[in-house]
This record gives C-alpha cells, sequence and structure tokens, in this order.
C-alpha cells in the first residue's frame, strides 16, 4: 500500500464535515460496514477507496447520546461482573429433616 493511497483523519472529517471526535465514537461503536483505519506509526489515516463506504457508515451513526448510553451500560456490565461473585460449587444437597413429633 502506497503513502499516497491514504488520506489523514483530519482530512476525511473535514470532507465529511464531521469531527474528529465523531469519527473516534463511530469506530468505537462498531457500526457495521465502517471501514477500519489505516494507522502508522501513530497517526490514522483511511483508505482513498473507502471514503464512500466510511460516509454511508456515518449516515448510519446515531449520533453521541446512543453512543455514551452503549458505552456507560457495557461500562456497568464490566463492573457487575467484576463484583458478582465467582460460581462456586453447588452445594450438596441438604438431608431431610426428621420430624421430631413421631
Amino acid at each position: 500500500m502506497r503513502r499516497n493511497d491514504l488520506i489523514p483523519q483530519k482530512a476525511v472529517a473535514d470532507e465529511l464535515c464531521v469531527s474528529i471526535t465523531t469519527l473516534w465514537r463511530a469506530r468505537s461503536s462498531k457500526l457495521e460496514g465502517f471501514p477500519p483505519p489505516v494507522i502508522v506509526q501513530g497517526a490514522v489515516f483511511w483508505r482513498k477507496a473507502d471514503i464512500d463506504q466510511l460516509e454511508d457508515a456515518l449516515l448510519k451513526f446515531k449520533g453521541r447520546g446512543v453512543f455514551e448510553r452503549n458505552r456507560e451500560a457495557e461500562r456497568k456490565l464490566k463492573r457487575l461482573r467484576a463484583t458478582k461473585p465467582a460460581a462456586a460449587s453447588p452445594k450438596p444437597p441438604r438431608a431431610p429433616q426428621r420430624d421430631l413429633f413421631d
């Protein structure tokens, strides 16, 4: 892959009229059809061929509110799983109690 086939993240954001933060949120929300970026030495790029697909995926992105609700739900679930005690081995069944008045 040649370097001139890649467009920097800021140029992609400007071309699609969104912020870099919106690109990050859309990428983190695991949108279907969202093309993965190419990361070169920590810099984020997208392929020129993926720009149309990226635009279509961004149109499906429901915005910050939905993203934040999903992210908070994932955090709560993670905390809940961390605090939930590990499943212990099942206790043996109790012996039936004797009737004292027989």
